[in-house]
Order: structure tokens, then sequence, then C-alpha cells
């Protein structure tokens, strides 16, 4: 079982990480490297996944600004269990799979990034902050103006 935890912390990163790199026209850069991480499942199990990631790439590309994150959404969780089932038939590829992924401007790997994902909101309102967050003595201002005392 512990095992499959530590796949799955590695899996979730990656997989996010990935669908960012595509997302954002990346996918080209990683997908050497990608390949030569899937090397141990032979040249025919490789190209055939690189085939289905290229054609995952071309759909992000192509999809509607307004079904982007959706379609991002589910690639991730697709991506994720793949990453997961490799990274339990080869544990010792866990730190591989981290070296080859963007590292992020402040130097630090993505996996060690916050994540936040927020599907399906309807007027809803959502604060991440990667640190500690101060609003101030007027509060936060959800768009509305401050009001103003009355004289």
């Amino acid at each position: 079982m512990a095992a499959e935890l530590d796949a799955m912390a590695v899996a979730v990163p990656a997989a996010s990480a990935l669908v960012a790199e595509m997302a954002k026209g990346g996918w080209s850069a990683l997908r050497e490297a990608l390949a030569r991480f899937l090397r141990r499942d032979g040249e025919s199990t490789v190209e055939r996944q690189l085939v289905l990631l290229d054609t995952a790439e071309q759909t992000l590309a192509e999809a509607a600004e307004e079904d982007r994150d959706e379609a991002c959404g589910q690639l991730e969780q697709r991506l994720v269990l793949q990453l997961a089932a490799y990274l339990d038939r080869y544990p010792d590829m866990g730190e591989e799979l981290e070296a080859l992924l963007p590292v992020r401007q402040d130097g630090l790997p993505p996996s060690a990034a916050p994540a936040l994902a927020a599907y399906n909101n309807t007027n809803s309102q959502i604060l991440q902050a990667a640190g500690d967050l101060d609003a101030g003595s007027g509060g936060i201002n959800y768009g509305v103006p401050p009001r103003t005392p009355r004289a």
C-alpha cells in the first residue's frame, strides 16, 4: 500500500506538470524525455503511448476556450492513472520522472507546488496563497466598491 501511495504522490504532480506543458505548447520539448522515461515497456508500447499523448495534446490545442479546463482535467486524471501504474511496475523510476519535469521559476520542482483544482463552480471565488494572506484593514474586496461611512 505504501508503494501505491508513493506512486500517486509522484504521479499527481507529474501529470499536472505534463498537462500544463501541453496546454501552453511545451509538449514537444517534453515528448522525447517522456519517451526515454517510458522505455522499459518496450519500443512498441512507448510509440503507442506517445501517439495517445500526441492526440491528447492536439485535442487540447483545438479545444474551445470554454472547454479547455475540462479537457485538461480529464487528461490529467488519465495521466495520473497511467503514470501511477507505470511507477507501480517500476518503482525505481519515480526520481527519473521528477527529474524530467520542468523546473519552476523559483527553482522548486512542480511536485513542491501547492495544487488547486476547482471544477463546476458557479459564481464562486477561489483564493489560493502560497504563504500568509493579509486582507488588510479593508478585508477582501469581491468586486464591490468599499463602503464609505455616511456623515
